[in-house]
């Protein structure tokens, strides 16, 4: 039987090139989404109007990542190591604070709460306080042999609990408290996007080939290997788990986004909207006035487009 193919709500083009990540800001008053691109510029684009408002511009190479710390303050990864801190005036963004990490890399940060986990050298994954920008602490490991560079990272929600995956096939769960290693599973070598769900304590894992990989975390912080998924074609460059936990979408080099139930795996849409790789899908976590109050996926490609979707909602 032939999968759904619904047409997106709306492209956004403009001059952005290659976009490479992509946030919502959504308040009582406001409805925009900023995309990173590959010149290291920000788009800032307003729902309502789908017209750019504001564009932060970079002399800094690849915009890899952006995550918001709060709706004053913007956090930009740069593929040169670099992270930059933006914050919001009347008129502007002006950058007020940065750090060289040393690690040129494509694994994107995370933050959780006022803690940012970002990829070091040597296999090892470091802590920033969003509060004085220094490193807090190092989680590296002697117990595995050739884990090469961390390549994914996710840290778990109201748990002081991460995981890593690295480049050498194997994903570690941090016990950040202790700096310890609670259990460890083995993947597919070069990992490229994780998610993973605290509520059925379920995660998705894919990188170059052509298997996604499914599996749990028990009460006892083991993790364990539950399936695999087959897709059509080999490279997963993007996963993400709605945070209703109803759908996964898992985005591709073939330009395809392949959306899953994320309770059956049972494969219910194939959106190919994008010509080029997909690199990055995110969701409104509040509801858009402009979409007849409802949550849109948003995903954005190498091709230069972002798409936003209303789909199973």
């Amino acid at each position: 039987m032939a999968l759904n193919t619904p047409d997106p709500k709306y492209l956004f083009r403009g001059d952005m090139c290659s976009v490479h990540c992509i946030i919502f800001e959504v308040t009582s008053t406001v409805e925009h989404f900023y995309a990173g691109t590959a010149t290291g510029n920000i788009h800032i684009w307003d729902l309502n109007t789908n017209r750019e408002l504001y564009r932060i511009t970079s002399e800094k190479d690849c915009c890899l990542s952006l995550q918001s710390l709060n709706n004053d303050n913007l956090l930009v990864q740069h593929k040169c190591s670099l992270i930059k801190v933006y914050k919001k005036t009347e008129s502007q963004w002006i950058a007020y604070k940065s750090l060289n990490i040393d690690f040129y890399h494509y694994c994107r940060f995370q933050v959780s709460g006022n803690e940012i986990f970002v990829p070091l050298k040597d296999s090892t994954v470091g802590m920033l306080s969003s509060n004085t920008f220094n490193i807090e602490l190092k989680l590296n490991s002697s117990k595995f042999d050739n884990l090469g560079e961390v390549m994914v990272i996710k840290p778990l929600k109201n748990e002081k609990l991460i995981l890593a995956g690295y480049e050498g096939g194997k994903l570690i769960l941090w016990d950040i408290r202790q700096k310890s290693i609670l259990s460890s599973l083995i993947i597919e070598t070069c990992p490229m996007a994780l998610d993973f769900d605290t509520a059925l304590m379920k995660g998705i894992i894919g990188g170059p080939s052509d298997k996604i990989q499914i599996f749990t975390l028990s009460a006892n912080n083991l993790l364990h290997d539950k399936s695999k998924i087959t897709m059509k074609n080999p490279g997963t460059s993007a996963i993400s788990i709605r945070p209703d936990a109803k759908i996964v979408a898992v985005g591709g080099w073939d330009s395809r986004v392949r959306i899953f139930s994320w309770k059956s795996l049972k494969p219910l849409a194939v959106l190919d909207q994008h010509k080029d790789t997909v690199q990055d899908i995110t969701y409104s976590t509040e509801r858009l006035k402009t979409y007849d109050d409802k949550c849109i996926m948003a995903t954005a490609a190498k091709d230069g487009y972002v798409a936003l979707w209303d789909i199973y909602n």
